[in-house]
Protein backbone atom coordinates (compact mmCIF):
# COMPACT_ATOMS: atom_id res chain seq x y z
CA UNK A 1 0.00 0.00 0.00
CA UNK A 2 1.34 3.37 -0.94
CA UNK A 3 -0.06 6.47 1.01
CA UNK A 4 0.08 9.58 -1.89
CA UNK A 5 0.02 12.84 -1.02
CA UNK A 6 1.40 12.90 2.73
CA UNK A 7 4.29 15.32 2.56
CA UNK A 8 1.38 17.84 1.37
CA UNK A 9 -0.27 17.08 4.61
CA UNK A 10 2.53 17.71 6.89
CA UNK A 11 3.33 20.56 4.99
CA UNK A 12 -0.45 21.98 5.28
CA UNK A 13 -0.87 21.11 9.25
CA UNK A 14 2.28 22.75 9.50
CA UNK A 15 0.81 26.05 8.24
CA UNK A 16 -2.31 26.03 10.12
CA UNK A 17 -0.29 25.19 13.25
CA UNK A 18 0.99 28.99 12.55
CA UNK A 19 -1.53 30.29 11.36
CA UNK A 20 -4.32 29.40 13.93
CA UNK A 21 -3.15 31.07 16.69
CA UNK A 22 -2.33 33.73 14.46
CA UNK A 23 -5.63 34.27 13.62
CA UNK A 24 -6.77 33.67 17.18
CA UNK A 25 -4.38 36.47 18.54
CA UNK A 26 -5.89 38.66 16.18
CA UNK A 27 -9.52 38.20 17.05
CA UNK A 28 -9.17 38.13 20.33
CA UNK A 29 -7.36 41.79 20.20
CA UNK A 30 -10.42 42.58 17.82
CA UNK A 31 -13.04 41.49 20.53
CA UNK A 32 -11.16 43.46 23.81
CA UNK A 33 -11.22 46.83 21.17
CA UNK A 34 -14.62 45.98 20.52
CA UNK A 35 -15.58 45.77 24.14
CA UNK A 36 -14.07 48.90 24.85
CA UNK A 37 -15.81 50.87 22.25
CA UNK A 38 -19.28 49.03 22.95
CA UNK A 39 -18.88 49.56 26.63
CA UNK A 40 -18.01 53.57 26.12
CA UNK A 41 -21.00 53.70 23.83
CA UNK A 42 -23.23 51.78 26.43
CA UNK A 43 -22.24 53.67 29.07
CA UNK A 44 -23.96 56.84 30.80
CA UNK A 45 -23.02 60.09 30.25
CA UNK A 46 -22.99 62.68 33.04
CA UNK A 47 -19.38 64.29 33.12
CA UNK A 48 -17.99 61.11 31.05
CA UNK A 49 -15.31 60.24 33.34
CA UNK A 50 -16.77 57.03 33.39
CA UNK A 51 -16.20 56.69 29.42
CA UNK A 52 -13.07 58.37 29.32
CA UNK A 53 -12.36 55.41 32.33
CA UNK A 54 -12.94 52.26 30.18
CA UNK A 55 -9.91 50.89 28.50
CA UNK A 56 -8.21 48.09 26.59
CA UNK A 57 -5.10 45.76 27.40
CA UNK A 58 -3.74 42.83 25.51
CA UNK A 59 -2.67 39.76 28.52
CA UNK A 60 -0.90 36.61 28.13
CA UNK A 61 1.43 37.71 25.08
CA UNK A 62 -1.46 38.93 23.23
CA UNK A 63 -4.06 35.51 23.57
CA UNK A 64 -6.15 37.93 26.16
CA UNK A 65 -7.88 40.70 26.67
CA UNK A 66 -8.54 42.83 29.37
CA UNK A 67 -11.46 45.65 29.88
CA UNK A 68 -11.66 47.47 32.83
CA UNK A 69 -13.39 50.39 33.86
CA UNK A 70 -11.45 52.09 36.33
CA UNK A 71 -13.85 54.86 37.72
CA UNK A 72 -14.28 54.17 41.51
CA UNK A 73 -18.13 54.50 40.99
CA UNK A 74 -17.89 51.80 37.56
CA UNK A 75 -19.39 48.81 39.73
CA UNK A 76 -22.42 50.71 41.20
CA UNK A 77 -23.37 51.96 37.73
CA UNK A 78 -23.32 48.87 36.89
CA UNK A 79 -24.85 46.43 38.98
CA UNK A 80 -26.94 49.42 40.83
CA UNK A 81 -27.33 50.05 44.42
CA UNK A 82 -28.84 49.43 47.31
CA UNK A 83 -32.48 47.64 46.76
CA UNK A 84 -32.19 47.74 43.22
CA UNK A 85 -29.26 46.12 42.81
CA UNK A 86 -29.33 43.73 39.36
CA UNK A 87 -26.55 41.24 39.12
CA UNK A 88 -26.20 39.00 35.66
CA UNK A 89 -25.84 35.24 36.47
CA UNK A 90 -22.79 34.18 36.55
CA UNK A 91 -21.50 37.74 37.82
CA UNK A 92 -22.12 37.29 41.38
CA UNK A 93 -18.58 37.15 42.28
CA UNK A 94 -17.36 40.01 40.83
CA UNK A 95 -20.44 41.72 42.28
CA UNK A 96 -19.80 40.80 45.87
CA UNK A 97 -16.79 42.54 46.02
CA UNK A 98 -18.51 45.90 45.83
CA UNK A 99 -21.71 45.09 48.34
CA UNK A 100 -22.17 48.05 50.64
CA UNK A 101 -21.58 47.80 53.75
CA UNK A 102 -25.11 49.05 55.02
CA UNK A 103 -24.45 52.64 55.96
CA UNK A 104 -26.46 54.28 53.62
CA UNK A 105 -29.34 53.37 51.79
CA UNK A 106 -29.34 54.60 48.15
CA UNK A 107 -31.19 52.81 45.66
CA UNK A 108 -29.63 53.25 41.83
CA UNK A 109 -30.70 51.23 39.18
CA UNK A 110 -28.83 49.20 37.57
CA UNK A 111 -27.17 50.78 34.19
CA UNK A 112 -25.06 48.03 32.93
CA UNK A 113 -22.81 49.05 30.22
CA UNK A 114 -19.85 46.78 30.34
CA UNK A 115 -21.18 43.08 30.80
CA UNK A 116 -23.42 43.39 27.66
CA UNK A 117 -20.39 44.43 26.21
CA UNK A 118 -18.62 41.71 26.90
CA UNK A 119 -21.37 39.23 26.01
CA UNK A 120 -22.21 40.69 22.73
CA UNK A 121 -18.14 40.55 21.48
CA UNK A 122 -17.08 37.38 23.16
CA UNK A 123 -20.67 35.85 21.51
CA UNK A 124 -19.69 37.04 18.05
CA UNK A 125 -15.86 36.22 18.92
CA UNK A 126 -17.12 32.70 18.79
CA UNK A 127 -19.12 32.70 15.80
CA UNK A 128 -16.13 34.30 13.89
CA UNK A 129 -13.69 31.66 14.88
CA UNK A 130 -16.20 28.81 14.72
CA UNK A 131 -16.00 30.24 11.21
CA UNK A 132 -12.52 30.35 10.08
CA UNK A 133 -12.48 26.42 11.41
CA UNK A 134 -14.87 25.50 9.08
CA UNK A 135 -13.55 27.04 6.49
CA UNK A 136 -10.04 25.22 7.35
Amino acid sequence: MKVRGLKELERDLARLARQVPEVAEAEVEATGRLIEARAKANAPVDTGKLRQSITYEATSGGKGAKVTANAPYAPYIEFGTGGRVDVPDGWGDLAAAFRGRGIRSVNLPARPFLIPAYSAETRALMERLMQYLRRL
